[in-house]
């Protein structure tokens, strides 16, 4: 049986969606307990196939995305196929009924369709935009103006950001949204449809962070502005050996700390004198942010990373160390080999890797253990689940081509 201990066992979540956004959020609903149902079409949707890639040609990206799912291959242009589908989400029971997907002019996926297999069905439809037309994390993130804050100051082009952002947020946004609308289903017995579009995730979130608010109301367009952090003190340093590390004074308690690590309390004041300011103003440290970092950068210049490192922990300064992709992965001292935050998982086609657990921590909510799916291979497991199907009636389906082979 799918699901396992967990704030959200006993929800059974069927997932048609496909690369970031959707998966991203049944991701974090499997994690809490859900069981949650990944159908692909026989062969695999496209994202089934996306980089980076594992030795033996499977998608460690829809592994990661998909981790603590079942999954199953329906032949979803048929119409038996897409009866197994319809017959899932027509489970009765206040746990079943629930779908999220981002399916494009599938008019069998209509809501008001499927309210014909179950009058209370929760749908979640992820789209690019309102109006329909597509767009993607890329696309969206080029059009909110942040790709020409992102990069080196005298770059005269924009600079695009490696993390799908909009994607995440708008995953958990759907998170959200079927939780709430079971909350809603439970008290009222009404189920809903609820639309999320990817643009508009990205437009409100500009807003919320005051990035439409600048704009308005001041009229001026916010600098590119490198690795400093915009509106307070923080900036990257080298140390003598090659290494860099960011350091941010956020509060003035910060400030002080960083100032008395690196002696410069002296120099500082006097500063604050000619300038007639006060560095322990979150503005004054940001628009003296130029001075202020060629004033620091020396002590730090003068050290090893080693010793920057010791002496940033015992001064209680705020700062971050500037790794790799592989250093990430394999410092002993990383979130992903210290602690219990992910645990090393085998792939059931050979291949052994770091899974992560649910960020989220609560005493008694219980810990799954990280799975990664294999492609179909949950296929006959679900419908015997969830559907009481036998063997007799599983061979008729594969027999008919409407299922994959599990």
């Amino acid at each position: 049986m799918g699901g396992a201990a967990g704030p959200l066992s006993g929800l059974h979540v069927v997932d048609l969606s496909t690369y970031v956004a959707g998966p991203s959020a049944t991701a974090v609903l499997a994690q809490l307990g859900a069981d949650v149902v990944r159908v692909d079409p026989l062969g695999g949707a496209t994202d089934t196939r996306r980089l980076p890639l594992a030795p033996d040609g499977s998608s460690l990206y829809w592994s990661g995305l998909n981790q603590g799912k079942r999954s199953i291959e329906v032949d979803l242009r048929s119409e038996a196929g897409r009866d197994v589908v319809r017959t899932l989400l027509a489970v009765p029971g206040p746990g079943h009924g629930i779908l999220v997907s981002n399916a494009v002019g599938q008019g069998w996926l209509a809501h008001e369709a499927l309210l014909a297999h179950r009058p209370d069905l929760i749908q979640v439809h992820i789209a690019g935009r309102r109006d329909g037309r597509p767009a993607v994390d890329y696309t969206v993130n080029c059009e909110v103006g942040l790709p020409w804050l992102t990069g080196p100051v005298d770059s005269q082009l924009p600079v695009n950001h490696v993390l799908p952002a909009w994607d995440l947020l708008t995953g958990l946004h759907t998170a959200l949204a079927v939780v709430a609308a079971v909350r809603e289903r439970d008290s009222s017995g009404s189920g809903r449809i609820i639309e999320l579009a990817l643009a508009d995730v990205a437009a409100v979130t500009m807003g919320q962070l005051g990035f439409v608010a600048d704009v308005a109301v001041n009229g001026s367009a916010r600098l590119r502005d490198g690795n400093y952090l915009y509106g307070s003190f923080g900036c990257d340093f080298a140390t003598t050996d090659g290494r860099r590390v960011m350091v941010v004074a956020l509060t003035e308690r910060h400030w002080q700390h960083l100032v008395d690590l690196t002696g410069t309390r002296e120099v500082v004041g006097a500063l604050e004198g000619a300038l007639h300011t006060d560095f322990g103003n979150e503005e004054a440290r940001y628009r003296n942010r130029d001075v202020l970092s060629a004033l620091l950068a020396p002590w730090f210049a003068a050290r090893t990373h080693a010793e920057v490192v010791v002496a940033l922990e015992q001064g209680q300064v705020l700062w971050g160390d500037y790794r790799t992709l592989e250093e990430l992965v394999n410092a002993p001292d990383s979130p992903v080999r210290s602690g219990d935050l992910f645990a090393e998982t085998e792939h059931p086609t050979g291949a052994s890797f770091p899974v992560a657990r649910s960020a989220l921590r609560s005493r008694g909510w219980g810990e799954r253990t990280p799975t990664v799916p294999v492609l179909g291979a949950d296929t006959d497991d679900v419908l015997r689940d969830w559907l009481d199907l036998d063997d007799s009636k599983l061979a008729e389906l594969h027999a008919a081509g409407a299922l994959g082979s599990s």
